[in-house]
C-alpha cells in the first residue's frame, strides 16, 4: 500500500488544536518525499452544518495559499511543498480554528475544521420567503434542510428518500421506482414541488401519492429545503401542507483564472441488486461557469424484510404467505437514466444569466400494488416515465430602486404512460399522458424603508395536456376516453407582495404577505369519446403572517397565522379512471348521472342526500406556535399546529339512482349496484368515487427536533412528529401519518479521514384509518367473496396455484377458501392498522484521499418486515449498499 490517508496514524494534541501525522516506515527507511502536496477537507459548524465561502489559509514554510470553501463546505489546497504546515479556517461570525499537520513524507492530508460561533449563532441559510435568504433560527416557518453531505451519506436512489429521516415527513412509495412526499398528512396535490424556485407541479397531479419528484436525479442536486405548513403566498396553489424546494448544483464563476474538475460515482445495493453510476464535469472561469453530467442506474426485484410481502394478493385472497410463490417482489426492477447541465454567465453591470436543463427517463416500472403485491392483476405498468425540465433566469442586483430584479422563463414536460391487463388472455389498455408547462415569472426586491424588505412579483404557468387511452382486444385497438380529455389546458396567473421587517433592535421579526390568483381549466368536446366541452374558472386570495420574538441570543419564539389554498386542478375536474381510491369519475360526469355525495370514500358509504356539484378551490387556515433553541452545542425546535380545512376537495363514494347497472361511463360499463346505490365497474372491486368540496376538516399535531454536539467527535440528533386529522363528519382523514421519529448518533473526528453513525427510525402502530384507507390495497386491503372468487379463478389459476378447482397447497375449494379467509363474513380487511416498527441502520465513510472517498450503508440490521404508512411495497430488508466517489 502506498503512503496515503489509509496508511498513516494521526495524533491529536491535548488541546485539540493541532493534528500531527506520523508516516509509516518502509523496509528501506523513510518514504521518498513527493514533489507536490495537497491538503483537502471540510469546514462545518458545531452541529455539522457545512460552512460555505469560509476562508482556509495554509502556510507551509515560505508558501502561503488561501482558498474558499464551496457550497458543501469542502476545500482543496494543492501545490504545497514538503514540510510542516499550519492551516487555519475562518468565517464571518465564527471563531477561527487552526490545525497543524506534517507533509514531509506524505502526498496529501485531510483536515475537518469544526468552527464555533464568535457571538450570536449562525447556521445554514434558507429561502422560505421569496427574495430572501435567512437563518433557520430567525424564520417563523418550520424549515428542514438536507445538505449535499447528507445526500451522499443516506441510502438514496430516488430523491424523496433523502427526506425520510426529516422531521414531520413521510416518504410513501407506491412502487420501488416512485416516491411521494407527505407533509403533515398532505400529499403532492397539497405539497408544492419546486426546482430552484420554479414550479414543478402540474395540473395533472392526482390525489394521494405521486411519483414525479422521484424523476429528479439526486446527483444533480445540491440541497433540499422543506417548509412545513402553508406556503401559498410564496409559491401559489397546492402549497397547503408545505413546499419542497430542490436546489440543483449551479456552478459559480472564479475571481481569477480558470479551473476544471469532475466527479464520478459508482453505487451498488444488495436488497434490490441495484447498481448505478454518474459522471459530472465542471469548468469555471471569470466570464462563465459550466456544469454537466450523465447518470444511469438499474434495479432488480426487491427483497423486503424477512423476504415477506405483507400485502401480497396470495395472503389477501387465499390466506397463503407470499413465500408460497416468491421471496423477492415480482416485477419490481426498473431502469432510470438521464442528463443535466447548468451554466452561469455574469455581466459587467452586476447582472447574470443562469440556466438549467435536465432530462430523465424511467423504464419497466410496475405498479406492484395492482399486481401480486395487492389487487392481483396480471400486469400494471408505468412505462415510460419521462421528464424534461429547464429554465433561463436573468438576475440583476442594484437595478435602480430594486436591490434585486429577476425574470425566469421555464419549460416543464412530463410524460406518464401506463398499461394494465387483468389476465394474460383478456384485453389490455394503454394510456399516454403528456403535459407541457411554459412558465413566465418576474420578481423584484427592495429595501422600502428602515428594517423592511419588500418582495413583489407575478407569474403565469400555461399548460397543454395531450392524452389518449386505447383498449386492445385480439390485436384490435379501440379508442376510449382518456383519464383527462385530450387537448385540455390549464392556466394559472398570480401576483403577490410580501414585506419582511426587523424591528426593535432586531428583537422582533415580522412577515406579512398576500397573493391573488386566477385559474382556468378548458377541455374541448370530443363527441366520439363522449367528452363535452368544459370551461371552469376559479380565483383565490390568500395571506400569511408570521412573527419571531427573540428572548435572547439562544431562544426565539415563533408564531404564525396563514391561509393556504389549492385550486381544483385538471385531475380533479376531468379525471376518469382507476386511482388510489378506486375507479374515479369527474364531478361533471357524476352530476350528469344524478349522483349524490356519499358519507365517506369507502365501501360502506351511504347517501348524504347532497347532489354532486361543481368544484371550487379548497383552503386551509393554519395556526402555529413554537420555540427555537440555538447555542454553540445545542439546537432544537418545537412546533404546535392547528390546521383548519375549508371546502376541502375530497374523494367520496358516489351514490347513484337505482337502475344504473349497464350504463357506460367513459367506455366502462357499470356492472353492478348494491342496495345503497353504490355502483361498480369490472376493473376495480371498490365502488365508484368522485370529487366534491366537503364542509371542513381539522388536523392538529406537533413536531420537535434536537441536535447536540457532544465534544469534537460526536453529534447526536432526534426528531418526533404527530398529526391527527378528522373531517367534518368526524371521520379520520386519508393517510394521516402515525407517531414517528428518528435518532442519529454520528462519530466524526476532526483529523481522521473516516466517520460512522448509527440511525434508528421508528413509527407507532397507526390505528386511525379512514374508510378509504381500509379499502386501499396499500393499507387495509379489503376483500369480498367476489374478489376472492375472481382471483381464485383468474390469476391464481394462471399461476398454477389453483388446479381443477382446488387450491393446490391446501386442497380447498373456492367456498372453503372464502370461508377461511373471511371467517364467515361477506367482506373483511387484510389489515385494520398499519403495524409500527423500529429499524436500525449503520453507516460509515472513509476519505481515502483528497480525490477518493467511499460510503458504506448497512440498512435494516434486523431484517424487519415493515411498511411506511400508505406505501404500495414493504421496505427493503437487510441491505448492504456502497458508494465510491472519485473527484478529478
Amino acid at each position: 500500500m502506498t503512503a496515503d490517508a489509509s496508511s498513516a496514524a494521526w495524533t491529536v494534541a491535548p488541546d485539540g488544536g493541532d493534528a500531527v501525522q506520523t508516516p509509516p516506515q518502509s523496509a528501506g527507511g523513510a518514504l521518498p518525499a513527493p514533489e507536490r502536496r495537497v491538503i483537502h477537507g471540510l469546514v462545518e459548524d458545531t452541529l455539522g452544518g457545512a460552512i460555505a465561502d469560509a476562508t482556509v489559509r495554509v502556510t507551509c514554510g515560505p508558501v502561503t495559499r488561501d482558498v474558499r470553501t464551496d457550497a458543501t463546505g469542502r476545500f482543496v489546497v494543492d501545490g504545497l511543498p514538503a514540510g510542516r504546515c499550519v492551516a487555519q479556517a475562518s468565517a464571518d461570525l465564527f471563531l477561527p480554528v487552526t490545525h497543524t499537520l506534517d507533509l514531509t513524507t506524505r502526498r496529501d492530508g485531510l483536515i475537518r475544521f469544526v468552527v464555533e460561533l464568535a457571538g450570536l449563532e449562525s447556521e445554514v441559510t434558507v429561502t422560505p420567503a421569496r427574495g430572501e435568504q435567512e437563518r433557520t433560527f430567525d424564520v417563523p416557518e418550520a424549515v428542514g434542510v438536507v445538505t449535499a453531505e447528507e445526500l451522499e451519506s443516506r441510502p438514496v436512489q430516488l430523491l424523496p428518500q433523502a427526506l425520510r429521516e426529516e422531521t414531520g415527513i413521510v416518504v410513501q412509495q407506491t412502487t420501488t421506482a416512485q416516491s411521494s412526499v407527505f407533509i403533515r398528512g398532505f400529499s403532492a396535490q397539497r405539497v408544492v414541488y419546486l426546482l430552484d424556485g420554479v414550479r414543478f407541479n402540474t395540473s395533472t397531479y392526482r390525489a394521494g401519492a405521486t411519483q414525479y419528484l422521484g424523476w429528479v436525479d439526486p446527483a444533480a442536486v445540491q440541497r433540499i429545503e422543506v417548509v412545513r405548513g402553508p406556503s401559498s403566498v410564496q409559491y401559489g396553489s397546492d402549497a397547503i401542507g408545505g413546499a419542497v424546494n430542490v436546489m440543483a448544483h449551479r456552478p459559480t464563476v472564479l475571481s481569477a483564472g480558470r479551473q476544471g474538475s469532475g466527479l464520478m460515482e459508482v453505487a451498488v445495493a444488495s436488497a434490490d441488486l441495484s447498481g448505478g453510476a454518474s459522471a459530472f464535469g465542471q469548468v469555471r472561469a471569470t466570464t462563465f461557469a459550466l456544469r454537466g453530467g450523465v447518470s444511469a442506474r438499474a434495479a432488480d426485484d426487491l427483497r423486503t424484510g424477512g423476504a415477506i410481502d405483507s400485502h401480497s394478493a396470495l395472503t389477501r385472497y387465499l390466506g397463503l404467505p407470499s413465500s408460497t410463490l416468491y421471496d423477492r417482489l415480482p416485477a419490481t426492477g426498473y431502469r432510470q437514466s438521464g442528463w443535466s447541465a447548468a451554466a452561469t454567465l455574469p455581466f459587467a453591470d452586476g447582472s447574470a444569466l443562469t440556466a438549467l436543463a435536465m432530462q430523465e427517463s424511467q423504464q419497466g416500472v410496475s405498479r406492484v400494488d395492482r399486481t401480486l403485491g395487492g389487487d392481483g392483476l396480471f400486469r400494471s405498468t408505468f412505462d415510460p416515465q419521462r421528464l424534461g425540465f429547464g429554465y433561463l433566469r436573468y438576475q440583476r442586483t442594484g437595478a435602480g430602486p430594486l436591490a434585486v430584479l429577476q425574470g425566469t422563463l421555464s419549460i416543464n414536460q412530463q410524460q406518464d404512460d401506463r398499461l394494465e391487463q387483468a389476465r394474460p388472455d383478456t384485453f389490455f389498455e394503454t394510456e399516454t399522458a403528456r403535459t407541457r408547462v411554459l412558465g413566465y415569472a418576474a420578481q423584484g426586491t427592495w429595501q422600502s424603508w428602515r428594517g423592511h424588505t419588500v418582495t413583489t412579483g407575478a407569474e403565469v404557468y400555461d399548460e397543454a395536456i395531450a392524452t389518449s387511452r386505447t383498449r386492445w382486444q385480439s390485436g384490435t385497438p379501440a379508442a376510449l376516453r382518456p383519464e383527462i380529455p385530450d387537448g385540455a389546458g390549464y392556466r394559472s396567473a398570480a401576483v403577490y407582495v410580501q414585506d419582511s421587517a426587523s424591528l426593535m433592535g432586531d428583537r422582533l421579526g415580522l412577515r406579512i404577505g398576500v397573493r391573488g390568483g386566477s385559474f382556468t381549466y378548458e377541455a374541448p368536446a370530443d363527441t366520439a369519446l363522449g367528452v363535452n366541452a368544459e370551461r371552469v374558472r376559479m380565483s383565490a386570495v390568500t395571506f400569511n403572517t408570521g412573527a419571531v420574538w427573540s428572548l435572547g441570543p439562544a431562544v426565539n419564539v415563533t408564531g404564525s397565522v396563514s391561509r393556504g389554498f389549492r385550486a381544483a386542478n385538471a385531475f380533479d375536474l376531468g379525471a376518469i379512471g382507476v386511482s388510489g381510491g378506486g375507479f374515479e369519475i369527474a364531478p361533471r360526469e357524476a352530476a350528469a348521472l344524478q349522483a349524490l355525495v356519499g358519507s365517506s370514500d369507502g365501501a360502506t358509504a351511504i347517501s348524504t342526500g347532497t347532489p354532486v356539484a361543481s368544484l371550487g378551490p379548497e383552503a386551509m387556515y393554519a395556526f402555529e406556535g413554537g420555540v427555537k433553541l440555538r447555542t454553540r452545542r445545542v439546537a432544537g425546535s418545537l412546533v404546535l399546529f392547528d390546521l383548519e380545512l375549508q371546502d376541502a376537495i375530497a374523494r367520496r363514494t358516489a351514490i347513484f339512482p337505482a337502475g344504473i347497472t349497464g350504463t357506460s361511463v367513459a367506455g366502462y360499463p357499470i356492472v353492478s349496484q348494491d342496495a345503497e346505490g353504490r355502483a361498480y365497474v369490472s376493473i376495480d372491486p371498490r365502488p365508484i368515487v368522485t370529487r366534491v368540496n366537503v364542509e371542513r376538516g381539522r388536523i392538529h399535531g406537533l413536531e420537535a427536533d434536537l441536535q447536540v454536539r457532544m465534544g469534537r467527535r460526536w453529534i447526536g440528533s432526534a426528531n418526533v412528529s404527530l398529526a391527527n386529522g378528522r373531517d367534518g363528519d368526524d371521520l379520520y382523514l386519508r393517510r394521516m401519518p402515525p407517531l414517528m421519529g428518528a435518532m442519529r448518533l454520528k462519530w466524526e473526528p476532526s483529523v481522521h479521514p473516516y466517520w460512522a453513525e448509527a440511525v434508528v427510525t421508528a413509527a407507532a402502530t397507526q390505528t386511525r384509518l379512514s374508510p378509504g384507507d381500509l379499502a386501499d390495497a396499500r393499507i387495509g386491503g379489503r376483500r369480498r367473496r367476489a374478489d376472492i372468487a375472481a382471483f381464485f379463478a383468474g390469476t391464481a389459476t394462471d399461476l398454477g396455484l389453483v388446479q381443477a378447482g382446488r387450491l393446490v397447497s391446501t386442497g380447498e375449494s373456492l367456498a372453503e377458501v372464502q370461508a377461511r379467509v373471511l371467517n364467515g363474513a361477506d367482506a373483511s380487511f387484510l389489515f385494520t392498522e398499519t403495524p409500527g416498527f423500529v429499524v436500525v441502520s449503520l453507516r460509515g465513510g472513509w476519505r481515502l484521499s483528497s480525490r477518493l472517498d467511499t460510503t458504506v450503508i448497512l440498512d435494516n440490521l434486523t431484517d424487519r418486515n415493515y411498511r411506511w404508512h400508505g406505501s404500495g411495497t414493504d421496505a427493503p430488508g437487510v441491505s448492504l449498499a456502497a458508494k465510491l466517489r472519485v473527484r478529478l
